[in-house]
């Protein structure tokens, strides 16, 4: 119900919204050039749905929906650029440029081009953190990695190069905070990415949580199979890993299910440095009792601008490092994309964090 919901609000943003401003802005030109405007809106639309309904294995199809979606997200741009240029005009009470149709396409191509580059240009985005506990440990270093999504414009081959690059840079340990795989994942690409990350190298290993996409998916028996790809899966559960630091994970509040927060950590040695992974950042006053390090993504950071500032006004933490009182709060904007695979004044990326240890 709520993805729907989700489509039908993108439709109307995407689609319908700019075909109508479209329309009003050739109100006076003939009948045909408006039908061409409709014409062309829904075929851009056929990106959505089709992206969400269907999902076969077949490589023109792909190139097909990425065409429809290329179209939408081109006339979405213009849309916003002509909207804020006519804005611009009228508000500085100065005739346009005559030539500021040809800035107009220059802009408009190369944010399009900048939305799917950025994308597939996978960056590792760097933190520092210092808990006041002490340890046997001077450092741990954590690779994190969220919102994958694969199945939208992430597939085997991006993971195979996320695994080959992660192995290079010798991790204490590799945290998966949701979101990995989504409703939109083949069947058959699951089984293939888990044995991929099966072969993901640490000191301490790998740990994974679920997100609320995992959970839109009708089959969701894969998350139990995690451990035998060499994934620790942490369903409202914690591990004391190697007497040294405690990692607890929660589950997506839409996996519906009922725990009680104090009776996951009561056998929980509280001395310990403690990372908490928990999907959604909205829940970090619940941990604050316990919790040092708090990992979090599904925000995107909005991946797609405006996004990013109903998100800041939605969430208290939507991106980066905070700070909570004692706890540290990291909220990473994904590897991957939603939906589409275009990101626009967002970035893809991975955590690499360098955690230190001095008791105050």
């Amino acid at each position: 119900m709520i993805l729907k919901l989700v489509q039908i609000i993108l439709y109307i943003l995407l689609v319908i919204i700019p075909m109508l401003y479209f329309l009003h802005l050739l109100k006076k030109e003939s009948l045909f050039y408006k039908c061409l405007v409709v014409l062309i809106a829904l075929f851009s639309g056929n990106g959505i749905w089709l992206k969400f309904y269907f999902h076969p294995n077949n490589l023109l199809f792909e190139y097909f929906v990425i065409a429809t979606q290329v179209q939408l997200w081109f006339l979405y741009i213009l849309f916003l650029i002509i909207v804020l240029y006519r804005f611009l005009f009228r508000f500085i009470r100065h005739k346009p440029f005559r030539k500021g149709h040809i800035l107009i396409i220059i802009l408009t191509v190369t944010l399009t081009a900048s939305g799917f580059t950025e994308h597939y240009m996978k960056r590792r985005h760097h933190y520092d953190v210092t808990i006041n506990k002490q340890s046997s440990m001077k450092n741990l270093k954590l690779c994190v990695v969220s919102d994958f999504h694969i199945g939208t414009g992430s597939y085997l081959k991006t993971v195979d190069n996320f695994v080959s690059r992660v192995n290079s840079e010798h991790y204490d340990a590799i945290l998966m905070v949701g979101d990995i795989f989504d409703e939109n994942t083949p069947d058959a690409l699951i089984p293939q990415c888990l044995e991929s990350f099966s072969h993901l190298k640490s000191t301490y290993g790998t740990y994974a949580i679920a997100g609320n996409h995992e959970y839109y998916r009708k089959n969701t028996n894969f998350l139990n199979d995690l451990n035998k790809y060499h994934i620790h899966y942490l369903r409202n559960h914690y591990i004391e890993v190697d007497g040294k630091f405690n990692i607890v994970g929660f589950n997506d509040h839409t996996s519906h299910d009922h725990y009680n927060i104090n009776q996951v950590i009561a056998n929980m040695n509280k001395s310990l440095p403690t990372i908490t992974l928990d999907h959604n950042p909205d829940r970090y006053k619940k941990y604050h009792d316990f919790t040092d390090l708090q990992l979090s993504g599904h925000t995107h950071n909005g991946q797609i601008f405006p996004g990013n500032i109903f998100m800041n006004l939605y969430f208290d933490y939507s991106y980066g490092q905070h700070q909570y009182g004692h706890e540290d709060i990291i909220v990473t904007s994904g590897m991957g994309s939603w939906g589409f695979p275009f990101r626009l004044g967002t970035q893809a990326e991975y955590c690499d964090i360098n955690l230190q240890f001095s008791k105050k």
